[in-house]
């Protein structure tokens, strides 16, 4: 059993076209064995892979991790950041250090990495675990897919921001795991969201909560599923009115 009460919830997503087109796969540095493990059931001959630092400027663009933690705003007191996120499209940048810095934050930090899709779930094991009790943490979830469809044209860049203590909250985090849950973890449960991607199953979660459609006692389960992954995450809203909803945006040019 988890402990943890969430007390803000933010999101961002960013549309992304800037993916390559299936003839040019054989010329881009990504090993089949990994398109294939991130493909999440993306039939080989509609996969586009996203471009690299070498095909467009990764400097120039918004970074929907950054939307999201600022979505949020300063935490009250220096607490810890979990940066839950893939690889990064460019292997010379640590976004990490580059996220604290923008942000100017003066807590702690700490990356986990290569969970891919289950970062959404199994992830609060380790925050669970690691949380300051005396200060609780912010957590981060990125999703930048490594391959899209290209019968879409582009996938949707996500995070997903959440600010966190041990014990109560508004929305409490009860429970996760890997592959299906039992029957203990569904018993009960009046919502379930999810998909293939990390944030799926959150940015849904705050859609039916910006519209009023969770009550409190309600427990909803939040499911990632692709032919290789799958994980849960187990919830339940206490006190939905308290909770802090927030949305990060691209800033307009003047």
């Amino acid at each position: 059993m988890l402990d943890i009460g969430v007390e803000a919830f933010g999101i961002a997503t960013l549309p992304y076209t800037a993916y390559l087109p299936p003839s040019e796969l054989e010329e881009i540095t990504v090993g089949p064995v990994r398109c294939e493990r991130e493909s999440r059931g993306i039939p080989v001959e509609h996969r586009m892979v996203v471009a690299g630092n070498d095909r467009v400027d990764l400097a120039g663009e918004p970074d929907v991790a950054a939307l999201a933690l600022a979505a949020l705003g300063a935490p009250a007191r220096a607490e810890t950041l979990f940066l839950v996120r893939g690889a990064l499209r460019d292997a010379l940048v640590t976004g990490l250090a580059g996220l604290v810095h923008a942000a100017g934050w003066v807590g702690d930090d700490l990356g986990i990495t290569h969970l891919e899709e289950l970062g959404g779930t199994v992830a609060f094991q380790l925050v669970d675990w690691a949380m300051p009790a005396e200060l609780g943490a912010t957590v981060l979830i990125c999703d930048e897919p490594l391959v899209a469809d290209a019968r879409v044209g582009g996938a949707l860049f996500a995070a997903v921001s959440l600010r966190v203590r041990p014990g109560d909250g508004p929305l409490r985090i009860l429970e996760c795991g890997e592959g299906e849950p039992g029957g203990a973890a569904v018993n009960g449960v009046a919502h379930r969201f999810g998909g293939t991607g990390p944030c799926d199953g959150w940015l849904a979660l705050h859609e039916a909560l910006s519209a009023g459609r969770i009550g409190d006692g309600e427990r909803v389960l939040i499911q990632v599923s692709t032919p290789l992954h799958q994980g849960w995450l187990l919830l339940q809203a206490a006190a939905v009115a308290q909770l802090r909803l927030a949305t990060g945006a691209v800033a307009e040019a003047a």
